[in-house]
């Protein structure tokens, strides 16, 4: 598929950017509502605990008053000896207090408990719905992609980050682990070694790296990669850093890419080819993937009910690709894109600026917050 302007001239990211406009509005819808309802639980959560807790402290209060009071009567009377009156009265007052104090304790827990199990209900559909959209209707973020594997299972992450806000994928691979071989057959590569009978001399030796675990790697978009490979015994430890076609290669602290005589033992296609097919690998290699993680500003923006500050950074990049497209389209009314099919048909898809503006708005003042940032609302 081909997806361009009106005018012919092409998205600058080739999506169907009409479908990503009505998903962008039908998360809005979906997400809005369970914004509000999760902060109404934290709201009431803390006036919960700050009512328990003004209780609590009257009730302090009260027991040093009645306490002090108790003991000054017990100073007025006279020719009679009442401390043990005046103790087992401090002391009941004492025990009363902490039997109502616990009551509002557990009380309270008992609450949080509720709200805090309400919220976790919330926060795990608030994943699902952002899961599908943030995979793929973000545009010009920049992912970075991590490997680990250790205790014999490979894991793995995509974090991801747009203006502020930073969300993490959870990334399930194939496979259970990963030696060098699944990804490159018969990699060598040279090393110094010692040897000989009579005399001992250092010699070139070309090491096959076959067996070699991956024990990490790091890729972003920028074209940076890092990698760890490792032997079963940790005896060759090899770590690549690459930038596009730049490479350097250490081998344990030894860095072999400066080496004159291993550079020339070297052949730099098949390193390249290497770090080729590690990058690939976050995309054949990877089973599934799950939303874990949604931050803005470095905070959590499910539980901090930050979720619309998300949204309005993705209305604003939408709110440029739509103020392109009418720009470049016929009608200034409409969002106009067309597509080019891969038998070369070309089709047109639009939806109007009236039609966004409308549904937006029905979700409230937050929609029609959206709508003003994305250049639809109604002059």
């Amino acid at each position: 598929m081909k997806y361009t302007f009106q005018d012919s001239t092409e998205l600058p990211v080739q999506r169907d950017f009409v479908k990503d406009l009505q998903d962008f509005i039908k998360l809005c819808k979906e997400t809005l509502p369970i914004e509000k309802a999760s902060y109404l639980l934290n709201e009431k959560k803390k006036k919960s605990t700050v009512l328990v807790e003004s209780e609590i402290k009257a009730l302090d209060e009260f027991e040093t008053g009645v306490s002090k009071a108790i003991q000054e009567l017990n100073k007025n009377i006279e020719g009679m000896d009442i401390s043990s009156v005046k103790d087992e009265s401090i002391a009941s007052i004492a025990s009363i207090s902490s039997r109502k104090k616990t009551e509002l304790g557990k009380e309270l827990d008992d609450n949080v408990k509720t709200t805090d199990f309400e919220l976790d209900q919330l926060s795990t559909k608030m994943l699902s719905l952002l899961d599908s959209f943030f995979k793929e209707s973000i545009y010009n973020s920049v992912d970075t992609y991590l490997l680990q594997q250790e205790d014999g299972s490979i894991s793995g992450k995509q974090v991801s980050f747009a203006e502020n806000m930073e969300y993490w994928f959870g990334l399930n691979f194939n496979e259970t682990s990963l030696k060098v071989d699944h990804l490159y057959k018969n990699f060598s590569l040279p090393i110094w070694v010692s040897g000989g009978l009579l005399h001992r001399e250092d010699r070139v030796k070309s090491l096959d790296l076959s067996n070699h675990r991956v024990v990490s790697i790091e890729y972003n978009e920028n074209e940076h990669l890092e990698a760890l490979l490792k032997d079963d015994n940790s005896e060759h430890i090899f770590r690549i850093v690459a930038d596009g076609n730049t490479f350097m290669i250490f081998h344990n602290d030894h860095d072999i890419t400066v080496d004159e005589e291993l550079v020339q033992s070297m052949v730099k296609e098949d390193v390249l080819l290497l770090i080729k097919k590690m990058k690939q690998y976050f995309l054949v290699g990877v089973q599934s993937s799950a939303l874990s993680k949604v931050l803005i500003d470095g905070k959590d923006a499910i539980s901090e009910n930050r979720v619309f500050d998300c949204l309005k950074i993705i209305a604003v990049k939408y709110g440029d690709l739509i103020n392109e497209c009418l720009v470049r389209g016929y009608n200034k009314e409409e969002i106009t894109i067309k597509i080019e099919h891969p038998d070369e048909t070309r089709t047109e898809k639009y939806v109007s600026k009236a039609e966004i503006f409308r549904q937006l708005s029905d979700t409230g003042s937050a929609g029609l917050e959206l709508a003003d940032l994305m250049n639809v609302t109604e002059k």
